[in-house]
């Protein structure tokens, strides 16, 4: 078996010492034959950084490498350029002024590495002179690649003043690349975040962003042609190890890890939870645990948010992929550029006028950490305690257990702490109906949430098999609580929320917050039809 590169980003590490290598030259080659400036987004961990180092060995002319991949025998290897490969994860951004200074040791650093010298003070004049004289230097067009540009600001969305800044100073640095570009053979950008064009590259109007480009939507990540042929050992062995079949193991591991796509079609696996799963052989939530999504809980807290998004059956975009503006940041948009939502549909309009995208949640792996993350967060649990009490919830609601599940409810809402309450009363009725929402999505039902009727829309239906629980959700800082109960089961029955779903085992369950409090009733359809319809007759 070929070792499993955890932690390995770099090209020729992986070739030279027998690592599993996906072949992705088949993209590069495209890209070599069709422009000279591109643009690609993908979330964190998904092979971008692997797939700047393979560009970088390619332009280099280290042909050896390639021996055997789809690009050895159609590549000029007599064409070699010189690279400036300006790697933002060694880059200092905590403030302006360390960015400003990082950026000037690291023109200083490459400057050494071609043996030439620089005039230029001033960090943006540097930057353009040090393209000049590597050109100059080796009497070729300079190649730049440039990982993770956006980590000086992506990182500090809490903080917008220092991002902003970050951000002017990037504009500046990177606004010398078009009057260098009789100096520059090709440009290869990536990031996480696609923040507007005006505000980092707006004089790159040439610029071509690959995103969502059909053509280039297998180039990172693992398709199931992939893992099927390249990890067909570790499959078998770990299926051996718990005794089921290799079918079963990657029936589950698709469920688990498979499920983004950015064009609707393609669907792909994070390589870094595939390599993670195989090398310690349990599923678990292996992506998510490599950072946590702080930018979501602060729009949250700062902005509230469409609980429709949080459902994702409705949160879609048109047109090109969405653009971060750190003025005004907007949820879905953070959601899908950060890899909690991906594109699960594409809806070709008529010619001539620009595609729908549909969005949601790719995949187990993402959806039980993010809900059980906002739920830790808002009840101060931490994520790996939150599962094991939905769990239970769900028992108690099956079993119609009233107490038990009473008791739960109020175990996540005093967990609460202090400094939080004092901002969840400023947004009641929102916030707790973020808690509900998130509780409800990680019982392992298919959650479809305000479901329209024709009498009216319910807060949420759960399905699970032939069992359908149908809930309200009261929020009240003064009303009796066994008032809101009575009111959201009568509004059930009244309403005939019922109807659709009476071949199916129906539970009604009514929820009602106040500031520190929460109640719960539960009740099967026939009872509760014959304690409230008579009070509507």
């Amino acid at each position: 078996m070929k070792k499993l590169p955890i932690g390995v980003a770099t090209f020729s590490k992986l070739i030279e010492d027998n690592y599993t290598y996906i072949d992705k030259t088949e993209y590069i080659y495209k890209m070599l034959n069709q422009g000279e400036i591109y643009f690609l987004s993908r979330p964190r961990r998904f092979g971008k950084s692997l797939l700047v180092s393979t560009l970088e060995n390619l332009f280099k002319g280290n042909k050896e490498l390639f021996k055997g991949l789809y690009i050895y025998d159609k590549y000029d290897w007599t064409q070699t350029y010189p690279v400036i490969y300006l790697d933002f994860a060694t880059i200092g951004h905590k403030n302006p002024e360390t960015l400003e200074r990082s950026l000037n040791d690291f023109i200083n650093m490459t400057k050494m590495k071609h043996s030439i010298e620089l005039v230029s003070e001033d960090l943006t004049s540097k930057f353009s002179e040090l393209i000049m004289r590597i050109y100059e230097k080796h009497d070729k067009k300079v190649v730049i690649l440039i990982d993770e540009y956006d980590k000086a600001i992506s990182s500090h969305l809490d903080n917008i003043e220092i991002a902003k800044d970050n951000r002017d100073i990037l504009r500046s640095f990177y606004q010398v690349l078009k009057p260098n570009d009789k100096y520059i053979h090709f440009i290869f950008v990536t990031g996480i975040s696609k923040f507007s064009k005006t505000s980092i590259f707006s004089d790159f109007n040439n610029l071509d962003d690959i995103t969502i480009n059909p053509q280039y939507a297998n180039i990172c990540g693992y398709t199931q042609k992939d893992l099927e042929e390249n990890f067909k050992e570790y499959t078998d062995k770990i299926s051996k190890n718990n005794n089921v079949t290799p079918k079963l193991t990657l029936d589950l591991i698709k469920k688990w890890y498979d499920g983004y796509s950015w064009n609707g079609e393609n669907f792909l696996y994070n390589p870094f939870s595939i390599l993670e799963f195989f090398n310690n052989g349990k599923f678990n939530n292996y992506w998510f645990d490599t950072g946590t999504p702080k930018l979501l809980v602060d729009l949250i807290d700062k902005k509230g948010v469409d609980t429709e998004v949080l459902l994702n059956k409705n949160t879609r975009f048109s047109g090109t992929f969405p653009s971060f503006k750190l003025e005004n940041l907007d949820f879905a948009t953070a959601l899908l550029q950060t890899g909690y939502l991906t594109i699960k549909e594409e809806k070709k309009r008529i010619f001539g006028e620009s595609s729908e995208y549909k969005l949601a949640i790719p995949n187990k792996e993402v959806h039980d950490s993010l809900f059980s993350y906002i739920l830790g967060t808002y009840t101060n649990y931490d994520e790996s305690q939150v599962q094991p009490m939905t769990d239970n919830m769900i028992k108690y609601i099956l079993n119609l257990d009233e107490k038990n599940l009473q008791t739960s409810f109020e175990v996540l809402l005093h967990k609460i702490p202090n400094l939080l309450y004092g901002k969840l009363k400023k947004e009641f009725e929102a916030h707790y109906q973020i808690l509900a929402i998130s509780w409800l999505q990680l019982l392992g039902f298919d959650v479809e949430g305000e479901v329209m009727s024709i009498k009216g829309r319910m807060d949420a239906v759960l399905k699970q098999k032939d069992n359908i629980i149908l809930i309200e959700f009261k929020f009240s800082k003064t009303e009796n609580m066994d008032t809101m109960l009575d009111d959201g089961l009568n509004q059930i029955i009244k309403n005939e929320y019922y109807k659709p779903y009476q071949n199916k085992n129906i539970i009604l369950l009514s929820i009602a917050f106040q500031p520190r409090n929460v109640k719960c009733k539960l009740l099967d359809l026939e009872k509760a039809l014959n304690t409230y319809k008579n009070e509507n007759t």
